[in-house]
């Protein structure tokens, strides 16, 4: 589809060359296709909101709706060490000196 645009000059006043670019913006025309239709038709109405599940009874992880037991560490067996906090990170974290805001 070749389409030839005429160029007018500045001020000057023709009626049909605005309504047909107002009829392109607004999607006037119909055998155009709109680039945003794709993504704004998709767009849900609703969210999906995971269920609470318990917490891991042996190390108090937090568990996804149907995860299984022991999954994080097989019902005890795996322990995991927990870490020592870095005093530089903690003060930087808890304190309203200068470096740490």
């Amino acid at each position: 589809m070749n389409v030839m645009f005429q160029q007018m000059p500045v001020g000057s006043d023709n009626d049909s060359m605005d309504d047909e670019s107002e009829a392109t913006m607004t999607g006037g025309n119909p055998s155009e296709i709109d680039p945003f239709h794709f993504v704004y038709s998709n767009i849900p109405d609703n969210t999906h909101i995971l269920k609470l599940a318990a917490n891991c009874e042996h190390c108090k992880a937090r568990k996804f709706e149907s995860e299984t037991d022991g999954f994080c560490c097989r019902n005890g067996q795996i322990e995991l060490k927990q870490p020592e906090p870095v005093p530089e990170l903690m003060r930087l974290w808890s304190s309203m000196d200068a470096d740490s805001r």
